[in-house]
């Protein structure tokens, strides 16, 4: 029950009296049924703790001086078992300093002395049976509070956990798509997945070189690594040919293998930049590449990373040029290119790179 003294409703409350005298007790009675309270009564303390364990009561009003358990005794007991219920304490005037010590060692709400005045003591038990609603109210609040809070506590690690089995599932699933593709370049060309290999781990090198976060560094290996992903899509003539003995008809087929590649990654969750990088992988610095044209810093810088190293993977194997180039040579045409067909910066890091390795 929550109590308002503009709202007050004296016969939602049940009191106890205890007093050994019945003739207080009858008083107490009398001036309370006819405020409206529900009035129950006890001549002494194991009575009234008997009237406490059978009924709710909202307020107890206890005499000090009672044979065998006196108020303040009465009232301890009341606090350990029923600390909802309000307590108040009647005392004669010889009682005062014994009053205070109740006051303290039973929590007491307030103590009245006798002889009380009835306007009193109603306002008393009045503003007693607020008091404690609040309490309650604010008590009640607080352990919703406190089990609230335990409740998001345990969703959040739950949540939590969800989220590492989620990213887990996700990183599972992208190594897994990965591996598929890979496995088809393979299929499909056994010496493209050696040669996606070696451009990976030589992009990867440049991009760290270049001061790239992780997160581009490890785009840029994944794009190095599907870069020819597109191929799978091509004929057996155009995809066994070198690309400079093509004629004008397969040499425009052969083009579409970085559009296609991109198409087969974009749809795939985190392969975006993947995509883009392999769409630009053929990109020349002085704009004569394929598939958009693109000129200098407007090329992805991971596809000006993964143009240089896959040059220099198909120089070595002749697919660049009629010849096989020996590493030196391959290097000499990647220099001597910056600015046209290769990003300046970017070969610098390249000749780095191979230092390093």
């Amino acid at each position: 029950m929550t109590a308002h003294n503009d709202t007050f409703d004296a016969s939602q409350y049940r009191v106890l009296c205890v007093d050994d005298e019945p003739n207080i007790l009858s008083s107490l009675r009398r001036m309370l049924t006819l405020e409206g309270f529900e009035v129950v009564t006890a001549e002494g303390g194991a009575q009234a703790l008997e009237q406490l364990a059978k009924q709710p009561i909202q307020v107890i009003i206890s005499d000090m001086q009672m044979p065998q358990m006196n108020g303040a005794e009465l009232l301890e007991k009341v606090t350990q078992q029923w600390p909802l219920t309000m307590r108040l304490l009647l005392t004669g005037a010889s009682d005062v300093t014994g009053a205070i010590d109740a006051i303290n060692q039973g929590a007491i709400y307030r103590y009245i002395a006798k002889p009380w005045n009835d306007e009193e003591l109603l306002s008393t038990i009045k503003s007693a049976i607020v008091y404690g609603s609040l309490v309650n109210d604010h008590d009640r609040l607080q352990a919703l509070a406190e089990a609230q809070k335990e409740s998001l506590n345990e969703m959040v690690d739950t949540l939590e956990s969800r989220v590492k089995e989620r990213t887990k599932d996700l990183r599972d699933a992208y190594v897994a798509s990965i591996k598929s593709f890979s496995n088809l370049l393979e299929l499909r060309r056994p010496d493209l997945l050696p040669h996606s290999r070696r451009v990976a781990t030589l992009s990867m090198k440049m991009a760290k070189l270049a001061g790239l976060d992780e997160d581009a560094c490890q785009a840029i290996f994944i794009a190095g690594l599907l870069h020819d992903i597109g191929k799978i899509g091509l004929s057996d003539r155009v995809l066994n040919t070198k690309f400079v003995e093509l004629p004008l008809s397969d040499a425009k087929v052969y083009r579409t293998h970085t559009t296609m590649g991109e198409a087969i990654l974009s749809a795939l969750p985190d392969m975006k930049e993947v995509a883009a990088i392999i769409r630009s992988h053929h990109e020349y610095f002085n704009g004569t590449g394929f598939p958009d044209a693109l000129e200098g810093d407007a090329i992805p810088i991971g596809a000006r990373i993964v143009a240089i190293a896959e040059a220099f993977e198909e120089l070595q194997s002749g697919d660049y040029a009629k010849a096989q180039s020996t590493p030196a040579d391959a290097v000499r045409v990647i220099t001597s290119n910056k600015g046209v067909l290769f990003c300046p910066a970017m070969a610098e890091l390249f000749v780095k790179a191979l230092r390093g390795a």
